[in-house]
């Protein structure tokens, strides 16, 4: 059975039994700073296991993309191990419990995928008496075939009730297959055993307690039921292989990743093993940055880097020192595109990102090689024989170097590394790993937590109304929720309606104010969570009370030109799209009162007549003054109607689009004008790279675009002034300028040259003579860095040996330049001089063994820094011969 088919009917068997079929989130969790990725099908329920979410349903079936890297090293050795995988799950949020559960768990594997009964076998928590009664009494599970285990294996979180941490938790019951019927020789050979001759399928917690100070176990008044079953295992064991590699989830990209190494892969050996990390981490990767998550130092950036990184040097281990990761997405994309068809549109740019991450890394790894030779030539100079764990940690951290790639280049100079110290640099980054990973403290605290549930979450009135009156539902301060404000103090009010926009999707907040008999609070910012518009500010009159009516009033101007900008950035999407290319999507933005920054996948510079292509077409559709026109809809049928969505959003069923006559047609919730009129103007003010594949633009619209444009012609009108020439003559007569002042200059540094030439000439007949070579070191009064340069150089070319070190000073700072015939040079460096005497005059420098200058602050202390310099030189040439 196929995994695609296994998918379908899980979803399928728990909707006819009441479950709600729910998109998976994103891998970048919404609203949840505790976790750095999802890593379960729960993270998304959190508030609705609280009994605080607002979802319209008590059952839920969901397939949820996961990504964990807790367990990194044991991917390719391990048969189920893996950093991105997929979760079915079914859910309870205070309906049914253990019963509905296991019976239904049965009936799935049994009845549905035809599973053998005498081949499952299940685990419970040793206290867990009702699981076990269920098992063993209601489903007829053997009763050799039920273990009962400690809290570590069978209860989540595990060791709470010894341990902690304090909240919801419960025992869970985990579902195991025998995929070969045949005992190990071990006693008990049962699924305690480590002989892999059991696969555990599924989990069902059973979430039933609230665990208290002293590891007291209160019954919680509604119990839920949270449940994941690994489809990757899954489909192991329906297609009847030993490991998740061996299905037709893996086996196409094994075979793909197989044929562009130019190896036959082997799945019993270690290159075999490197094989199938390849294809795991690059699945990773590319769900990473379908979701919106791009390489970087950072993060999630840097997880998904690190991924990267490893499949690389992998690829470079087994003969393949060119990029290879960026040709496995199409093998990826069409393998998953039956439940994911988002990949397959976003399959060019997901290549093309990886493409510049590998070419990113191959130089790195170059630049790694140099340090690598560095260190080694230290260890030499300090006759060491060990290269530090620190410094060894530092090649595979930043520069991608393995430690046995490390050893291997070290051996062959006769060195070691300290292996001690970099395991514990390692062990270090693991826990890091870890910490960053885990799916965090499942259930908030605070003050947001404790209004959930307790109030509605705020209306949403802004797309219609600039000012209404308003209850205030919550105040917070700080971290407490309190019943008043007192005047002078910060608060975030929750009301129950608004039109202030809480930041969302890239538009900042409103501001405004809310006001009262006797009193006042002026909002400086509003934000939006869970469903709840907190608008934060002073109260700067009276006494602001829960309960409390209250006029509420946003900024209008401020508020008008943030629309003006969040049209703006769809009608330049669109123009940049027309321009670019179809590969272009937002990756990102930010729309403020003042101007917006508008980011895109692209992967080269923008020329300049690019931009002003893109501005022309953005300020033709204003001038167009086309109907702006939000409406709601099906997500289905906005998709289906080619509406372009985010990559980086999560939508629910029903969502709003914004429609500008027939140029563009996106899913957003933010403010806009009526019609592209009112937008006036709009100037393309920088554009930049910020990513890999991801350029920026930052522009301004109505009145500051016409400033910008208004400046710029009073910049021209003073240029005509100053060049005495109307402004559409004004490139004619700057180029004729340009071009005297070209000959001037040509006129000016040959008759500088020829000045150098006779001052060298005046100088050399001042030379002094040590050991039979030339000596020059004069001050130059009124010469700058070139005319030092070029007197140098002539000196060079006339001498056959000597030194010059001369001084100028031109402008209020110093200059030193040295000249070391080649045949001193193994007794006096340029470098050496000038290192010597630059700090004297406030300043530094170098070059070469033959020649070397620097600059200095105080020209004053000039006679003392050559005087220095004669010292230096008269050193090293008495000896010489």
């Amino acid at each position: 059975m196929k995994a695609q088919e296994i998918r379908r009917r899980y979803l399928e068997f728990f909707e006819a039994r009441g479950h709600t079929v729910y998109p998976s989130a994103s891998l970048v969790p919404e609203n949840d700073p505790t976790l750095l990725f999802t890593g379960a099908g729960m993270n998304q329920f959190k508030d609705m296991f609280l009994g605080k979410g607002r979802l319209p349903f008590k059952r839920a079936v969901t397939c949820q993309k996961c990504l964990r890297t807790g367990d990194i090293e044991e991917v390719g050795a391990s048969p189920f191990h893996h950093s991105f995988f997929e979760m079915l799950g079914n859910f309870s949020f205070g309906n049914y419990f253990k019963a509905d559960a296991i019976k239904w768990a049965w009936e799935f594997l049994v009845d549905d995928m035809k599973l053998e009964p005498e081949k499952i076998w299940v685990t419970v928590y040793k206290d867990d008496d009702e699981s076990y009664d269920i098992w063993k009494k209601d489903v007829g599970v053997p009763e050799n075939k039920i273990l009962r285990l400690e809290a570590d294996e069978n209860f989540w979180p595990a060791d709470a009730p010894a341990k902690g941490p304090n909240g919801p938790c419960g025992p869970c019951s985990e579902i195991y297959v025998d995929t070969t019927g045949k005992g190990c020789g071990n006693e008990p050979c049962d699924p305690t055993c480590d002989c892999k001759r059991f696969v555990e399928i599924w989990n069902l917690v059973f979430t039933q307690f609230d665990r208290k100070d002293g590891g007291v176990l209160d019954p919680l008044p509604t119990k839920n039921i949270d449940t994941g079953m690994g489809l990757e295992r899954m489909a192991a064991v329906m297609q009847g292989v030993r490991s998740s590699a061996e299905t037709d989830l893996f086996v196409p990209i094994i075979r793909e990743a197989a044929r562009l190494l130019s190896i036959t892969y082997d799945k019993t050996t270690p290159d075999g093993a490197k094989v199938r990390r390849i294809a795991d981490h690059t699945r990773a990767i590319v769900f990473c940055i379908a979701d919106g998550v791009l390489p970087s130092n950072k993060g999630r950036g840097n997880v998904e880097r690190r991924l990267l990184r490893r499949a690389v040097r992998d690829g470079i281990d087994l003969g393949l020192d060119e990029p290879f990761i960026c040709r496995l997405v199409p093998i990826i994309t069409k393998t998953m595109s039956d439940a994911y068809p988002e990949i397959v549109d976003r399959r060019e740019n997901i290549g093309r990102i990886i493409r510049i991450e590998e070419e990113r890394f191959h130089h790195t790894l170059e630049q790694g090689a140099k340090l690598l030779d560095e260190m080694i030539g230290e260890l030499k100079e300090k006759s060491a024989d060990t290269l530090s764990g620190k410094n060894g940690f530092l090649l595979y951290d930043t520069y991608g170097f393995p430690a046995d790639m490390t050893e291997s280049e070290l051996a062959e100079h006769g060195l070691k590394l300290d292996q001690a110290g970099f395991e514990q640099e390692m062990a270090r980054q693991r826990r890091m790993a870890r910490s960053s990973t885990t799916m965090g403290e499942v259930f908030d605290t605070g003050p947001l937590n404790e209004i959930k549930g307790a109030i509605e979450p705020t209306e949403f009135a802004g797309y219609t109304e600039t000012g209404l009156d308003a209850n205030v539902q919550a105040i917070i301060s700080g971290e407490i929720v309190a019943d008043s404000a007192a005047e002078g103090e910060d608060v975030s009010v929750v009301l129950d309606r608004t039109p202030f926009y809480g930041a969302s999707g890239g538009q900042v907040g409103d501001h405004g104010t809310l006001t009262w008999e006797n009193g006042e609070m002026v909002v400086c910012d509003t934000q939006r969570a869970d469903g709840f518009v907190l608008h934060m500010g002073e109260v700067r009159r009276g006494t602001l009370k829960k309960g409390q009516a209250v006029n509420v009033a946003i900024d209008s101007d401020r508020r008008l030109a943030i629309r003006r900008n969040h049209t703006a950035t769809h009608l330049l999407h669109y123009a940049l799209r027309l321009v670019l290319g179809k590969h272009v999507e937002q990756a990102g933005s930010l729309v403020a009162p003042g101007r917006f920054r508008f980011d895109f996948t692209h992967f080269s510079p923008c020329k300049k007549d690019e931009l002003k292509q893109v501005e022309q077409i953005v300020n033709e559709m204003i001038v167009r003054n086309i109907p702006v026109t939000p409406y709601e809809t099906s997500l289905e049928e906005a998709r289906e109607a080619g509406v372009i969505a985010l990559f980086t959003e999560k939508y629910g069923e029903r969502v709003r689009v914004v429609q500008i006559g027939d140029v563009s047609s996106e899913l957003c919730g933010g403010t806009h004008v009526d019609h592209t009129g009112e937008i006036g103007l709009i100037k393309i003010v920088g554009e930049e790279s910020i990513a890999a594949g991801v350029r920026r633009i930052e522009a301004v619209t109505g009145s500051a675009a016409l400033e910008i444009f208004e400046k710029q012609a009073e910049v021209l009108e003073r240029v005509a002034e100053v060049l005495g020439a109307p402004p559409d003559r004004l490139v004619e007569r700057a180029t004729r300028l340009m071009a005297e002042n070209k000959e001037q200059r040509k006129a000016l540094e040959a008759q500088q040259q020829k000045s150098g030439a006779d001052m060298i000439d005046e100088i050399m007949k001042s030379a002094t003579s040590i050991n039979g070579h030339k000596v020059i070191i004069r001050a130059l009064p009124g010469s700058g860095m070139k005319q030092l340069r070029n007197a140098a150089d002539i000196f060079r070319r006339k001498v056959d040996s000597g030194v010059m070190v001369l001084g100028g000073s031109a402008g209020g700072k110093a200059s030193l330049v040295a000249a070391v015939t080649k045949d001193l040079t193994k007794r006096i460096k340029a470098g050496d001089i000038v290192a010597g005497i630059a700090p004297i005059v406030g300043g530094g420098g170098g070059g070469r063994p033959d020649m070397a200058q620097a600059g200095g602050k105080d020209p004053s202390r000039m006679s003392e820094a050559l005087e220095k310099a004669e010292e230096l030189v008269k050193e090293a040439l008495q000896g010489a011969a």
